[in-house]
């Protein structure tokens, strides 16, 4: 596993299923992956038996390409930008390194899942950057495609076939499972151009009642600066087990919703809230330095300097000049 800066971890083909599954059983890892001169490609049964699914998977990205097809269970998904409740029929792509989490919704949860690295198709040397040109694999496309049940039984099928060639001793299984994956792409490209089969977002008022409800919180912890008493604003953590869920979640959809992280919501009403202080009190730096908790006035400064280019000294020197 590697992590970026930014402490969201990026798993690979040998570390993701420990982080995704609660549990394998020896049949869901009796198959060798292909993987050589062939480049890398693996096909597994989602279900509770094979691959039972972590409730709750935390932001990560993955450094291979991914293809879901879900016949059971119920969840919601974010792929990139975007946030989706899967379900039965849907098709959903992932590409490295998209953002992705999961929260499960429901149990008994089956169907497929492949993952592959560009260069399994390497023999056709336009294949690799023809992936990223899919629009399910950008950053800002639609990850996720609904189908119909007689698509199901269709898509079903060419899984069915890319397991039981995975599973054989065939010499030429590599390039049949190629051609099947090149279909599944090509097939489902069509339903996407079509406009008909994109799943639907997750209900965007969902998310916009979390992001209020985070807003009146940090707010509300706020207010103790009108009292003149020290402000103790809580971490994203704590805002997010008050609001019932993951840190992640909080985080993404807020920033879904309102254009920013949570965090940087957080900061800039700070800001707003010293500035009122600074031109409308007799108080000191270090006293409101004191009052929003900050470890010292020096890291004050810093802090405000960030978000409004001068010092607090210099903000009140200008702003009183205004006034009078």
């Amino acid at each position: 596993m590697n992590s970026n800066h930014k402490g969201i971890p990026t798993f690979t083909t040998k570390t993701f299923k420990e982080n995704y599954f609660q549990r394998t059983a020896e049949r869901a890892v009796a198959a060798n992956s292909l993987c050589s001169a062939t480049g890398h490609f693996e096909i597994h049964r989602r279900d509770d038996y094979r691959y039972l699914c972590k409730e709750v998977i935390p932001s990560n990205r993955l450094d291979f390409f991914m293809v879901n097809l879900v016949t059971g269970g119920e969840g919601i998904k974010a792929l990139g930008t975007k946030e989706y409740y899967v379900k039965r029929g849907m098709l959903c792509f992932e590409s490295p390194g998209k953002i992705t989490s999961w929260q499960a919704k429901a149990d008994n949860h089956t169907g497929y899942f492949c993952l592959f690295h560009a260069n399994f198709f390497q023999q056709n040397s336009q294949v690799p950057d023809m992936l990223t040109n899919y629009p399910f694999f950008q950053l800002d496309g639609c990850s996720a495609i609904q189908l119909d049940e007689e698509q199901l039984e269709y898509f079903d099928s060419l899984f069915k076939e890319i397991e039981s060639e995975y599973e054989s001793e065939s010499p030429y299984k590599a390039d049949i499972i190629r051609a099947f994956i090149t279909i599944v792409l090509k097939k489902a490209q069509g339903l996407y151009i079509s406009g008909k089969y994109q799943a639907p977002l997750v209900n965007s008022n969902a998310g916009l009642r979390l992001t209020k409800a985070f807003t009146q919180l940090f707010e509300k912890d706020l207010e103790e600066v009108k009292l003149t008493k020290q402000v103790s604003l809580k971490s994203l953590g704590s805002y997010a087990e008050l609001l019932n869920v993951s840190k992640n979640h909080l985080i993404n959809t807020v920033k879904s919703v309102s254009g920013k992280p949570p965090g940087l919501l957080i900061h800039e009403r700070t800001v707003k809230e010293v500035c009122q202080l600074l031109v409308h009190t007799q108080l000191s730096i270090a006293e409101i330095c004191y009052l929003f908790n900050f470890e010292n006035p020096s890291y004050f400064t810093r802090f405000f300097k960030r978000y409004m280019d001068m010092t607090p000294s210099q903000y009140r020197e200008k702003e009183r000049q205004v006034i009078l």
